[in-house]
């Protein structure tokens, strides 16, 4: 036991001292080479040229405290989890530095969940009860749990929009996931789940507004198959957990999760609902929402993690009702997040909203954004034009003739 706990520990302390020390490295090299990613004016928020290539660093604190830590453990699933990691961290680089077509970046993704799930024998075994599904029959779990580990990395790939937002939602899901694993005895998944912590906090130091650097494609990968592998044992482990094993475990990991799964399919919906493809890029994810309210990219990451952090604990206090009940009350909770900040969107921008002066600290981009269509529309209203930060972002947008035309209507 003690071993095991000074190993998860060890694997924490060893994966952030890595990770933070490799980052400026990353940082310079990519400088050197033009490794960057630039401001496109539409969808990326960021002002300066700034490398994306985060992911490699957070990947090698990964590896490399996990590897050690797996010289005592060596679980049966091992070489397939490193094999499908592998891949997703090639995938996630070349898309990185050359960009790659969807559907290759698919493929690979697929590839790597097939490995650990068939070969590495990590699945969801069933549904706890939901739509009817208690267990699976082996081969219907493992193609079910295929599709739904590719989903929960797309999640986490799409959600990296802010400085920090990514890193934090992660980090949140990976301690929750360790902090089981290590007080039911499973000290190599808590040895997994510790060193994605450790590597994220070490990326965090980076990551955070100001962000130095990004964790692009390879780290948004990287990271959402290590926590959905974490989800799958768990749910796999709680059987044979007494004084832990909970009684819906399937919907307590989807808690742990739901910040990006809830916003992905959030913005699907609102996709096919325009009749455009889910796979169209837009500005409709909740961080977008966030930052038309005026909210620093450290304020919305923050608002996001508690809001994630608050539904896991909140939640757990039904996971032992109905699992209808328990799922509904996880959903009804992400969907009020939004209609929450809605409401208080005065005191938002009058305490929180990043002052005028400061507005130069946004990406200028916003302004030829889908974002700004949003902030027109708001113009109609009676209050909005009195706000200087719609002001000061509509001054850029129009000349001063068609604003003050505007303001005498």
């Amino acid at each position: 036991m003690i071993t095991g706990i000074s190993f998860a520990f060890l694997s924490l302390i060893i994966a952030f001292v890595v990770t933070m020390k490799a980052i400026p490295a990353i940082i310079k090299v990519s400088e050197l080479k033009g490794l960057i990613d630039k401001p496109d004016g539409d969808r990326k928020l960021h002002k300066n040229l700034t490398s994306n290539l985060g992911g490699v660093g957070l990947f090698a604190g990964f590896m490399i405290a996990y590897g050690i830590s797996m010289g005592v453990f060596n679980p049966h699933y091992l070489p397939a989890l490193i094999a499908s990691v592998t891949i997703l961290f090639f995938v996630g680089i070349k898309d990185d530095i050359l960009v790659i077509a969807p559907i290759k970046k698919l493929i690979g993704q697929i590839l790597a969940a097939s490995v650990v799930v068939f070969l590495g024998n990590i699945y969801l075994p069933g549904l706890d009860g939901l739509l009817g599904i208690e267990t699976f029959h082996p081969i219907a779990g493992k193609v079910f749990s295929v599709f739904a580990m590719v989903m929960l990395i797309n999640s986490y790939n799409l959600i990296d929009g802010v400085d920090g937002l990514a890193g934090i939602i992660a980090l949140v899901g990976s301690y929750l996931f360790g902090l089981w694993f290590l007080w039911g005895g499973h000290y190599a998944e808590a040895v997994l789940s510790f060193s994605m912590s450790g590597a994220l906090l070490g990326f965090m130091f980076h990551n955070f507004e100001p962000a130095k650097i990004f964790m692009g494609d390879t780290g948004s990968l990287v990271i959402g198959f290590i926590l959905t592998t974490s989800a799958f044992r768990l749910v796999q482990l709680n059987p044979t957990t007494p004084g832990l094993s909970m009684d819906a475990p399937v919907v307590f990991v989807f808690s742990v999760m739901i910040i990006p799964v809830f916003d992905t399919i959030r913005v699907i919906a609102i996709r096919l609902s325009k009749g455009l493809s889910p796979l169209k890029a837009d500005a409709n994810h909740m961080h977008h929402y966030l930052l038309r309210l005026g909210l620093r990219h450290y304020q919305v990451s923050l608002i996001l993690a508690f809001s994630n952090l608050f539904i896991v604990l909140a939640g757990f206090n039904f996971q032992s009702a109905n699992i209808y009940l328990y799922m509904s009350i996880v959903l009804f909770m992400a969907s009020t997040i939004l209609p929450i900040l809605r409401g208080m969107k005065g005191i938002i921008q009058k305490y929180w909203a990043c002052p005028v002066p400061e507005l130069d600290l946004l990406d200028e981009g916003l302004l030829e954004s889908d974002i700004m269509d949003d902030i027109m529309d708001d113009l109609t209203s009676k209050n909005s034009t009195q706000n200087p930060y719609y002001r000061h972002l509509v001054y850029k947008r129009m000349n001063e003739k068609e604003y003050q035309s505007m303001q005498n209507e």
